[in-house]
């Protein structure tokens, strides 16, 4: 007798209409139901097999991201759970976002809300790092970046450098050592209020998440420019460059304004850098946008711009600018009200220590400053995330930092 080709289907039929049929009869209906649940099992390809014919994910796969989008589904999951990591987890995997379920129960031993939060996982965590690094100017600037697991990290400070000195014969070589000290990197909490429409929220949408994402990035990226720059240490901030940098390298603008003056008044800040044997490996300038405007239409004698061509191209006598709303453009000078600042740094000198770990949590019925008033989330069908980041910044070197004080180019 040959052999007969069959199908999966004409083995699956076969099955149910034979060999069901005969288990039945002979031992009962309990039987032949147990054996027929255990046949669809094994014949049946699972679900996800059609599905993966069609082009769809397995179910194991993770679902494809971009950055720090995972951090928004994350948020969003906390606060549809009411700050219960247990209910967000639940909420994650009915939205069928099994990877950030599995990272939120992960994270449940390390959630404490007394202490200001509940962490983020690590993963979604360093992809908002990420994201600010791309954010800031000053992180865009190049510092040196430094995880601080803990609270604290002292890091070595050279205050001076080796000594040499020629010998005669029989003439003992004079001792010399590198002068050095310690900065220390403490903690800095960053925390952020953002306010979020709860029609937003609601239901689970990538649309959504980035939206999570993009508003905590901006709100911390801003706060934190204008601390890396410009404050001073005190009330539990950062002290920013503007402090960071030795008095010596405090220099004033020439008070009249012309294209030599500012010329003149540029060179005396990279002079200065110079003079302190700062090898300029990482230089960087820092501007407000009037001094950006300015520098981009000055022009020289015959009509001519003097800067633009160059700064067009990113880079002002040949090292590379950021500009920021972060350096104010109402600082007092003398009688004036309306002066700005011009930093340049060897960024090779300039340090971030940070937690690799965020903190969110979310409130309905927070309040918030909008800029002009207080605003209750409440009233207002809105939910405000917490974001605390925790780092710090210092310059390893105070004389790598040079800042052009009382500029009013362009008022």
């Amino acid at each position: 007798m040959g052999t007969v080709q069959m199908t999966r289907e004409q083995v699956q039929e076969f099955l149910r209409g034979e060999t069901l049929g005969y288990l039945k009869d002979a031992l009962g209906p309990a039987v032949k139901e147990a054996v027929e649940a255990s046949v669809a099992k094994n014949l049946a390809a699972p679900p996800w097999i059609k599905g993966l014919l069609e082009g769809q994910r397995r179910p194991d796969e993770p679902k494809p991201r971009t950055k720090g989008e995972a951090f928004g589904c994350f948020v969003r999951c906390l606060i549809k759970g009411k700050n219960d990591p247990e209910r967000a987890a639940k909420i994650a995997r009915t939205w069928h976002e099994d990877e950030i379920a599995d990272q939120i129960e992960k994270a449940m031993t390390a959630a404490d809300p007394s202490a200001g939060g509940f962490l983020v996982p690590e993963a979604f965590s360093t992809d908002v790092i990420e994201l600010l690094r791309a954010a800031g100017v000053v992180r865009r600037a190049g510092p040196r970046t430094i995880p601080m697991t803990n609270g604290n990290m002292n890091i070595p400070k050279v205050t001076s450098g080796v000594s040499g000195s020629y010998i005669g014969e029989n003439t003992n070589i004079t001792k010399s050592a590198i002068a050095t000290g310690q900065v220390t990197l403490r903690w800095r909490k960053l925390a952020v209020l953002v306010p979020l429409s709860n029609d937003l929220l609601a239901y689970s949408s990538p649309s959504a998440d980035t939206v999570v994402r993009d508003d905590v990035v901006r709100y911390m990226s801003s706060r934190e420019d204008s601390a890396f720059i410009r404050d001073d240490g005190t009330s539990g901030t950062p002290k920013g460059m503007r402090y960071w940098a030795a008095a010596a390298n405090l220099i004033a603008a020439n008070g009249t304004e012309s294209l030599a003056n500012t010329t003149v008044d540029l060179g005396k800040l990279v002079q200065q850098l110079m003079k302190n044997n700062i090898p300029m490996t990482r230089p960087r300038w820092l501007i407000s946008p009037r001094t950006y405007r300015y520098l981009t239409t000055v022009r020289d004698g015959n009509g001519n711009y003097a800067f633009r061509a160059e700064m067009l191209a990113g880079n002002l006598w040949g090292w590379p600018f950021f500009w920021t709303t972060n350096i104010p453009e109402t600082l007092t000078s003398g009688a004036n009200t309306d002066a700005t600042e011009i930093y340049i740094a060897d960024f090779d000198d300039v340090v971030i220590g940070e937690s690799p770990r965020l903190r969110v949590d979310a409130s309905g019925e927070a309040a918030y400053h909008d800029g002009s008033a207080v605003q209750a989330a409440f009233s207002r069908d809105e939910t405000v995330v917490r974001a605390i980041a925790s780092h710090d910044f210092v310059a390893r070197r105070d004389e790598s930092i040079a800042v052009l004080t009382g500029v009013r180019w362009g008022v």
